[in-house]
């Protein structure tokens, strides 16, 4: 079993995998309202630590912390501690092997990364393409001015991470090069 995680401070999508097929996915979220990072942090590790206990995976894909951002250092920072926090309960106590994946490059993996600079669009364009590649029913919802709301996001996120790492997800290549499918 393979367990694929993208995490932030108030949310985490996970996916479990066997081989290339889907097996089950979900959210994880703060059992407690209006928590400081540090505490949801906190509230989130036991969940994941449970998920690891259920599943028995024998790696994790983990979204690499980018190294860049809109939300600048503090946010930077918060999911760094998240990591640190999430690689001892994963790697050290655990003792299951933590492969991180770049956010650009399992984006481009599964082709959702073409040119688009905005956020909300590589949201709606990665649940797109879970439901496409696993026929799922991840939904969003847009504001009245056609921008993202919400969704199952991390969801989809944490289903594309581990799915962009399998050549039976991944964009075709073509003369040794990958090319854009439409």
């Amino acid at each position: 079993m393979i367990l694929s995680l993208d995490c932030s401070t108030t949310c985490i999508g996970w996916a479990v995998f066997e081989g290339d097929d889907l097996i089950e996915y979900g959210k994880l979220e703060p059992t407690v309202a209006k928590l400081d990072w540090k505490s949801r942090i906190e509230n989130l590790l036991p969940q994941v630590d449970e998920l690891i206990d259920k599943y028995k995976p024998t790696k994790i894909y983990q979204e690499q912390v980018p190294m860049g951002g809109k939300g600048g250092n503090l946010v930077l920072s918060q999911l760094f501690y998240l990591q640190g926090a999430l690689s001892v309960v994963e790697s050290i106590i655990n003792k299951i092997p933590v492969e991180y994946i770049e956010v650009a490059t399992w984006r481009h993996n599964v082709n959702i990364s073409s040119g688009d600079k905005h956020r909300d669009s590589k949201k709606i364009k990665s649940i797109e393409k879970a439901n496409e590649l696993f026929g799922l029913n991840l939904a969003y919802e847009l504001t009245k001015g056609g921008n993202y709301k919400s969704g199952d996001d991390d969801c989809s996120d944490a289903i594309l991470i581990y799915a962009s790492t399998r050549e039976k997800y991944r964009k075709p290549l073509v003369f040794g090069k990958r090319r854009r499918i439409s």
